[in-house]
């Protein structure tokens, strides 16, 4: 245990090398003036499965803070980075939240729903205030110090289901749509699947349900799978990375016609491997949902991301502004850029700053930001900025490949 703690502390003293925002500051008269230090703890897969869609979002995360200090929106202080690789092995989980606790970090980002319920019972007693992505589906309880940027799994599917609600023909086809779910037999195909099932009991006679097929994370062949959703006008796709890859290809390989949808994690953070593997006049028609604005989107949001993008990884910059979590963790800086700023007034100063101090700042969130229909807020009962997505269709021509086909659509479990 000792050698596997001390293997992951070395590559996290790696990370917060490259990542830590310089701390000193000329002062007249000669001399440096070290400033406070903001510590941020960030527990995610860096290197493992999920690396691949997790990084341009926690990169976008830190590359806001690191402008936000740069450019002198956060006043008087330095932020400093900690980070922990889980590589999505749970087991990693527990003592990687103990050795960012002990960096003295004041507050964490714990991207994944999984760990973050892991570790629910440690946030309240450590006074540790944690940003994350989505909640857990079907928590019975709001976390009063967990924040998080985007709606659940199954609220995503609310959202996919309604759109397809709103653009099928129901007279002209004289039937409802036909719709399989492919997924995998993990946390997240269940919570996925939750929302499908809420949707197909609250409108019973719009959908004719196909079923779900659950696979292991290392299955790589869909015969059986394709052949039973052979029918289906729309296959639901929740899986990520080489496996929605593979599925699409063997899909299309079969002569599967119909249309493809798939979530915030499933499409764009991984298109790149599709279009490797998938001729492009093959891939056929395929939709996505996004709690975010795409890169083509003329906004502050984007424009903001964008800027990480190039100040940070212009080397990079053609693949990072092809990826689906840029937009979303710049969305996840600007909110704690706000409420570290709030929380720092209320205390007096950088050097004065505590965990508590930032949930309550977070607690009273109100803020605007241009690429979002309405302010972003959590209440003591809802601690989830956005609810709402957009639908995008898969445009080969685009430079971003992806435009918007729809408003934005409100979970309904969030109405």
């Amino acid at each position: 245990m000792k050698k596997r703690l001390a293997k992951g502390m070395v590559l996290v003293l790696a990370a917060v090398l490259l990542l830590t925002v310089p701390g000193l500051v000329g002062c007249g008269g000669g001399g440096a003036v070290e400033l406070p230090q903001i510590k941020i703890g960030i527990l995610t897969d860096f290197t493992g499965p999920a690396s691949f869609a997790v990084r341009p979002t926690l990169n976008a995360f830190m590359d806001c803070l690191k402008l936000a200090v740069a450019d002198g929106t956060i006043e008087g202080a330095t932020v400093k980075f900690y980070t922990y690789d889980q590589r999505t092995d749970y087991s990693r989980t527990p003592p990687g939240y103990v050795w960012l606790k002990g960096q003295g970090v004041v507050m964490m980002n714990i991207i994944s729903p999984t760990d973050r319920q892991m570790l629910r019972d440690k946030f309240a007693a450590d006074q540790m205030p944690v940003f994350g992505s989505g909640p857990v589906e079907g928590e019975a309880s709001v976390d009063p110090w967990t924040f998080l940027g985007n709606a659940s799994n199954g609220e995503e599917m609310e959202i996919l289901m309604q759109w397809v609600m709103d653009n099928w023909d129901y007279a002209g086809k004289g039937r409802p749509p036909k719709i399989g779910h492919k997924t995998w037999n993990i946390s997240s195909g269940t919570y996925h699947q939750a929302g499908i099932d809420r949707m197909l009991a609250w409108y019973p006679d719009k959908f004719s349900f196909a079923g779900v097929e659950k696979s292991p994370t290392s299955q790589s062949s869909w015969a059986a799978e394709v052949a039973k959703f052979k029918d289906c006008d729309y296959i639901i796709i929740t899986t990520s990375g080489p496996q929605t890859t593979t599925f699409i290809k063997e899909a299309r390989d079969r002569n599967y016609a119909g249309v493809l949808l798939g979530c915030q994690d499933s499409f764009p953070g991984y298109w790149d491997l599709v279009e490797g593997a998938v001729l492009a006049d093959k891939i056929g028609t395929c939709y996505d949902m996004v709690f975010s604005p795409w890169w083509n989107t003329d906004c502050e949001l984007v424009r903001g991301a964008k800027r990480g993008v190039m100040t940070y990884h212009a080397g990079e910059a053609d693949a990072m502004l092809r990826a689906s979590g840029g937009v979303s963790g710049w969305m996840y800086g600007l909110l704690t850029v706000d409420a570290i700023n709030r929380a720092i007034g209320a205390v007096g100063g950088a050097e004065n700053l505590t965990g508590a101090a930032i949930r309550d700042a977070f607690l009273a969130t109100n803020l605007s930001i241009d690429g979002y229909p309405r302010p972003l807020k959590f209440t003591d009962t809802d601690h989830v900025a956005v609810h709402e997505a957009l639908v995008y269709k898969f445009n080969a021509a685009l430079p971003n490949k992806w435009e918007a086909v729809s408003d934005w659509i409100k979970a309904r479990s969030a109405q």
